[in-house]
């Protein structure tokens, strides 16, 4: 009698190079050493980089990011200017100057709703939930782990604020007027943030 064994097959979390490149491209306008601790991460803006990192990298580089640009702002306003700043590079790349003009064309309202499949555009991990506000005057979002990396020692996740400055920028390019995204909950050891939108 034949027996026959299974693996099971772990899928490990990773953020997509093209998403790593955009962000990292913001490091060229800042000091020196910020290159040369991303490129102690195998990061280098000049050069192209693999099809997938470890989101241990992704996070990673956001620190470094964060802490660059943290100086002068504190650390929720350098997580907001990054996500935004990220956003606008994203914009202008091929993949998301494609997915920019789908959204003008769709508007704002249906890019939220879409933000489970744009947020995986970037990385493996991350799912999005959006439910309208009671009473038609904004909408919740949550960002969650997707399934599989629920309850992983080290949570999968952005930066709330990271998120923050990089969707109500997408919204903006949507044709989104005075986007206002408040963040409401952030649980970090889960790795969950809820945000109320509205425009």
């Amino acid at each position: 009698m034949l027996v026959e064994t299974r693996q099971e097959i772990t899928r490990e979390p990773v953020v997509f190079g093209h998403a790593l490149e955009t962000l990292v491209a913001e490091a060229e306008v800042l000091a020196p050493h910020t290159l040369d601790a991303l490129g102690r991460l195998g990061l280098v803006p000049l050069y192209p980089l693999e099809v997938a990192y470890p989101v241990e990298v992704w996070s990673e580089a956001q620190r470094i990011l964060v802490q660059a640009l943290s100086a002068d702002l504190g650390t929720a306003a350098a997580e907001f200017l990054l996500g935004q700043r990220y956003a606008e590079r994203a914009q202008r790349s091929r993949i998301g100057s494609a997915l920019n003009a789908h959204a003008r064309v769709v508007g704002p309202e249906r890019t939220l709703m879409r933000t489970a499949r744009n947020l995986r555009m970037a990385n493996n991990f991350i799912d999005a939930a959006v439910r309208e506000l009671p009473g038609g005057k904004g909408w919740e979002l949550i960002v969650k782990p997707l399934a599989p990396f629920q309850g992983l020692r080290r949570p999968c996740m952005d930066p709330p604020h990271f998120l923050r400055g990089a969707l109500s920028r997408d919204l903006e390019a949507a044709g989104a007027r005075g986007v206002r995204m408040e963040l409401v909950e952030h649980d970090a050891a889960r790795g969950t943030a809820t945000f109320h939108v509205f425009f």
